[in-house]
């Protein structure tokens, strides 16, 4: 029979007091009584099929399908004020009408930018709140995992003391009377023992399941974490830094003493080059995301 000490290890979130109140519940525990055996620890199981049934309730869709088409229409916007820029001859002259020709497609993007930073801002508030539900519902895996944990070292405690001093005594009246009775008592109690470590092992392998389960949540989670950190970045960052290299070398080709454009065509497209690539990266990270997202909902799917 297997020792305690051995099953102690992955255990280590059990506190002293559940292991003293799992050892007590382990002097209840009759191994020779099959139909309770059978339906030992069901209580842990019955909570994980209930957490898998209401977990989509629980996680509802995050907002990355929506950040998706708010960063693509927004990169549209972007190609098309590039596309104004490079189709319009008249804008090339460094004359007061240049510049309100400038300004004028330069405000249309504007006003997206600001849109869009306006519901990605709705997006963050909305992926923390999805972080939080999650971080509840593991909270709540890890209470079940608790609860599996307490039932196999409750069991582990009855086979390696409680049961292994009743084997030992029935080995000892077999021996002595050499009476088929006390062998045939002697053995059941053996087999009986046998299908109880058995379904401790059914046990460990269930408890592995919300334990995956957790893990699928930590990877979304950072999913989300990630994104709304990138989102942040994006809006109080990124768009106002576009903006300060848009207006000051339009600033300084105005001020300029020298003929030509109102803004130079090279400090143009790499801005808008730069931010192109940003909306390209945070893509990528929302892709990823919603991969990540369907990969961990599916373990919630009951069998």
């Amino acid at each position: 029979m297997s020792e305690i000490t051995d099953n102690t290890a992955y255990m280590t979130e059990l506190s002293e007091k559940e292991k003293a109140y799992a050892v007590s519940f382990a002097d209840e525990i009759d191994v020779t009584d099959r139909t309770k055996i059978l339906h030992y620890g069901d209580e842990a199981r019955k909570k994980v099929v209930q957490f898998s049934e209401s977990s989509l309730v629980k996680i509802p869709a995050n907002d990355l399908n929506e950040v998706d088409q708010d960063i693509r229409k927004l990169m549209k916007k972007l190609r098309e004020f590039q596309k104004e820029f490079d189709r319009t001859d008249d804008i090339s002259a460094n004359d007061e009408k240049a510049v309100r020709k400038f300004k004028s497609i330069y405000d249309v993007f504007s006003a997206a930018m600001s849109e869009c930073g306006r519901r990605l801002e709705i997006h963050r508030s909305s992926l923390i709140r999805h972080m939080n539900k999650m971080d509840q519902c593991t909270e709540t895996l890890f209470r079940i995992i608790r609860e599996y944990d307490m039932y196999i070292y409750a069991g582990k405690h009855c086979l390696a003391v409680n049961a292994k001093q009743i084997q030992d005594e029935l080995n000892r009246q077999a021996a002595e009377k050499q009476i088929a009775e006390y062998t045939m008592k002697a053995e059941d109690f053996r087999e009986s023992c046998a299908a109880f470590d058995r379904r401790l092992g059914d046990l460990s392998f269930s408890r592995s399941i919300p334990l995956q389960m957790t893990a699928q949540l930590k990877m979304m989670r950072n999913t989300d974490a990630a994104m709304a950190d990138s989102l942040l970045t994006l809006y109080s960052d990124t768009f106002p830094l576009y903006r300060s290299r848009i207006l000051l070398s339009l600033g300084l080709q105005e001020s300029s003493d020298e003929k030509g454009k109102i803004i130079d065509a090279d400090l143009f497209h790499e801005a808008n080059s730069d931010l192109m690539k940003t909306l390209s990266a945070i893509l990528k990270i929302q892709t990823e995301g919603v991969e990540k997202q369907k990969s961990g909902l599916h373990l919630f799917e009951r069998k």
